[in-house]
């Protein structure tokens, strides 16, 4: 029986921990290979064999159908953490005949490590249905990929940065090993980066097209109680969209928590996913007993949440994570095996996502708005931050994004960087990764280059549209729809199809409709892009412009849109249409008149969106009605008169819609300052403060409106405050779930500006002479504990400091204990920073706390990571 046969239609139980169980089996430092790799228990794939075997058969006679396999760190990327010239092979008996761990060949070392973790659960299965007690079900071989512990994602944070190709390369590898060692199902768990996710995916997709087989994917990803991937602020409904297109069987979370704060993210699931969800909370959360940390969520009680969860939101794979045995698989087979996933009721809606939120392709009830304003061919003011000698004006593009996404309420915004001055393919990914780092909206892709539109595609950490494919030639015998789909349709973006061919764009209504028919029946056909992932762009041409007697293009597009409309009830259509009113730019209301009037008209009959400036477009309710009739006998009569009057009209007139925006300058000085800190407002802007004698440089413009504030304050009574009163506010949010990870950062990097400047200024007038030792708040030693190789949570707690003015010695991961003890007395440090992922390892925390007691070493310990709490610390 196949794995796709039975999901879905019966609740399938995952097994528990694998490291707890290791963590029970007691075994020695050899066993692992010495010491200093006794977190990578995926070697026990090689040395303890018939252990791992042991904790599979279990977890199956604990009424489990899928077994994972110990391969959750065995990738590359993973592997290279450890020095495997300094392992210790004594004890590690089941070595692959050919196979030398100690030349470090990480991928034959990953490869190796994924065949025998699949064969070994595939063996503990055959053994388990051998015995009397089995019954029947249906039984799999999940092979588990867990992170790479590095980020694709845009972050502020000093985080481990890996390529797009680095992360497909890693999991090809890994996925490549578990075909061949006969894994029926694929399990990515505990990601925390989307973008990382969707890399992946493709990379088992390619090891499926090596191998030609392919096999089911689980797809599972770690949210906080506000159901967010904490890191990137990616909601799970983003999150969902970003990967469901993308070849997975189901999709779900697992880890961080207990299932007491899985539930509102389970129930939203329910409402947005059409896969099977899946489920896997730890034991509850974590506490700290005798100096050992422990899951207290007793088996049957974490079974009560999992049996609502399947009857109430209809989960159809339940398990368990951190801190669960046999007990609670056992507990949950016996609540579940019974039933049924109750039917999910699911809205059928097309959904884009962006890094932190998904959005609804919906016309319903109003016009789906596509800004159109970040676009170097269609803004002097982008053009000019983009086409330079030196680095592209970052600061100007977050601007422009900001003054359409946050001001103007624009939910997508068009981002073409298209130039013959600049490298497209270079400087498009650029732009997409560097403006995805707290950014609430969704992005469409433009570029006529499809190998920008590949790598920008790359670089997007959700489910983009993609501006544009049509007919028209891209190069001899290649149409830009294959150029296009042939590398993008992996992703499974939404595409802008403009209804263009060989002979240029369509004209008259039926040239329109003919296009887009053989548009829509090519995608499908040639390339199983569907029609609700096409928004049918039926151009724009401007008015006045027809040159055969009789023609009004604006009528003909009008004409066209219902016939449209008509070739698949899933087809949406679209219209760029700035074209409209090219030549008007001098004249803004005129602009406004009649983009506003064609597209309330084409609403009328069947247009679902626009790619239009937002300054534009207001309801015609909202025009003079004179204005609106002379605009209604231009566009369907072309009434060249008509436009002749509204011309004359359109001078004595200024635009109207303008940004509802906060206006710095209508804040005193010292608000100003607070607020641009707290909104994480960056202009970049070199420059020399000259005060008292003294010369600051700054590359921030809020430094000369700090330094113009400590005219009337004195620095220090600013700083505590004002200053301090800000990021407090900030932090509080932050704690409430209002405000995101990438936003703290964002605005703790705009103070970082300011507290150079008013330290420099300080010490200045102190008398420390330039260049001498920099007068730090404190200093911290900050590492991830032995035998603990994580280190996003210790990575970004650096950062933060940093910001804030520490000096952070960072002793990266696997810290020996008296390591800490050592370079905080050698630093002076004021405080020690401890951080770790696993529940074993977080128990070194306390064991360097009595070293410390023992020592006579009084310092402040600061203790962080999954299970850590307010007890543990205490």
């Amino acid at each position: 029986m196949k794995f796709e046969d039975v999901l879905g239609k019966q609740v399938l139980v995952l097994d528990g921990a694998m490291g707890t169980m290791v963590q029970n089996l007691e075994l020695d430092d050899a066993a692992f290979g010495g010491p200093a790799f006794k977190m990578l228990t995926d070697l026990l794939v090689f040395s303890r064999p018939d252990d791992l075997e042991g904790i599979h058969l279990k977890y199956l006679r604990s009424g489990a159908n899928l077994i994972e396999t110990d391969t959750f760190g065995a990738s590359p990327l993973r592997l290279k953490e450890f020095d495997f010239t300094q392992i210790d092979i004594t004890d590690i008996k089941a070595i692959p005949q050919g196979l030398d761990l100690k030349k470090s060949d990480y991928s034959a070392i990953t490869h190796h490590l994924n065949v025998e973790g699949c064969r070994i659960a595939k063996k503990a299965i055959e053994r388990y249905k051998t015995e009397p007690e089995y019954d029947g079900r249906p039984l799999f071989v999940a092979g588990s990929i867990g992170p790479s512990n590095y980020v694709l994602s845009k972050t502020e944070a000093d985080l481990n940065k890996a390529t797009w190709d680095q992360i497909v390369d890693n999991n090809y590898l890994q996925v490549k090993g578990m075909i061949e060692g006969g894994a029926d199902v694929l399990l990515f768990e505990t990601q925390q980066d989307i973008l990382e996710l969707k890399a992946s995916l493709i990379g088992a997709n390619k090891a499926f097209a090596e191998a030609d087989k392919k096999l089911p994917i689980i797809a599972q990803v770690t949210v906080d109680g506000f159901s967010k991937m904490q890191i990137f602020n990616t909601d799970i409904h983003a999150a969902l969209v970003a990967v469901e297109g993308m070849g997975i069987s189901a999709f779900g979370i697992n880890c961080n928590t207990g299932p007491e704060l899985m539930e509102k993210t389970v129930e939203k699931l329910s409402r947005v996913c059409s896969l099977p969800i899946s489920i896997v909370p730890n034991a509850g959360q974590p506490v700290s007993e005798d100096g050992k940390t422990c899951y207290k969520l007793e088996p049957e009680a974490m079974a009560d949440y999992v049996e609502r969860f399947v009857k109430d939101f209809g989960v159809s794979i339940v398990g368990g994570c951190c801190g669960t045995t046999p007990d609670h698989i056992r507990a949950l087979s016996n609540r579940v095996k019974a039933l049924v996933p109750s039917p999910k009721k699911i809205e059928k809606m097309v959904y884009v996502s962006g890094p932190q939120e998904a959005k609804p392709i919906d016309s319903s009830e109003a016009l789906i708005r596509i800004g159109e304003r970040l676009n170097v061919r269609g803004s002097k003011k982008v053009r000019e931050a983009v086409e330079r000698d030196d680095e592209i004006q970052m600061e100007v593009l977050e601007e422009v994004v900001e003054e359409q996404v946050k001001d103007l309420g624009i939910d997508i915004i068009d981002v073409c960087m298209d130039s013959n001055i600049v490298e497209t393919e270079k400087v498009l990914p650029q732009a997409i990764y560097e403006l995805t780092s707290d950014f609430k909206g969704v992005m469409c892709i433009d570029s006529f280059s499809v190998e920008a539109l590949q790598t920008a595609i790359e670089s997007y950490p959700g489910r983009p549209i993609i501006n544009s494919i049509s007919l028209e030639e891209y190069e001899q015998g290649v149409s830009k729809l294959d150029a296009v789909l042939s590398l993008t349709r992996q992703h499974h973006p939404v595409y802008v199809a403009l209804v263009n061919g060989p002979e240029g764009p369509g004209q008259t209504a039926d040239e329109k409709y003919e296009l887009a028919a053989e548009i829509v029946k090519q995608a499908k056909e040639k390339h199983n892009v569907t029609p609700d992932q096409i928004l049918m762009d039926v151009n724009a041409y401007p008015i006045g412009s027809e040159s055969i007697e009789g023609l009004n293009f604006c009528a003909e597009t009008l004409k066209c849109l219902p016939r449209i409309k008509a070739i698949h009830p899933d087809l949406k259509t679209s219209i760029g249409v700035g074209n409209l009113t090219n030549g008007l730019a001098s004249k803004p209301y005129m602009r406004k008149v009649l983009t506003s009037v064609f597209l309330d008209e084409a609403r009328k009959v069947g247009l679902d969106c626009a790619i239009l400036n937002p300054n534009h477009y207001v309801p015609s309710e909202s025009l003079t009605k004179s204005d609106v009739e002379l605009a209604r006998k231009v566009i369907l009569d072309r009434d060249m008169t008509a436009f002749e009057e509204l011309e004359q009209i359109a001078q004595t007139k200024k635009t109207g819609v303008q940004a509802k925006k906060i206006d710095y300058d209508d804040l005193s000085l010292e608000e100003g300052i607070c607020q641009k800190i707290k909104d994480g407002f960056k202009q970049k802007q070199d420059g020399v403060i000259e005060k008292e004698g003294g010369k600051f440089p700054y590359k921030d413009k809020i430094v000369a409106d700090v330094a113009q504030a400590i005219e009337k304050h004195e620095p220090l009574k600013f700083i505590s405050g004002h200053l301090m009163k800000a990021m407090r506010e900030l932090g509080d949010a932050f704690g409430r779930g209002e405000v995101s990870l990438p936003h703290l950062l964002k605005s703790a990097d705009v103070m970082r500006h300011v507290m150079q400047f008013l330290e420099s200024f300080m010490r200045f007038q102190s008398g420390v002479e330039p260049g001498a030792a920099i007068d730090y708040k404190g200093v911290v030693v900050i590492g991830t504990v032995y035998q603990d190789v994580h280190s996003i949570g210790k990575d970004l707690a650096k950062t933060l400091l940093e910001n804030y003015g520490y000096r952070v010695v960072d002793l990266g991961v696997q810290v020996p204990l008296e390591k800490f003890i050592e370079t905080a007395r050698a630093e002076k440090a004021d405080a020690i920073g401890m951080s770790a992922l696993l529940v074993q390892t977080s128990n070194h925390m306390i064991t360097v706390a009595r070293m410390l007691t023992e020592g006579k070493f009084s310092i402040p310990v600061l203790i962080g990571g999954a299970p850590v709490n307010l007890r543990h610390a205490g």
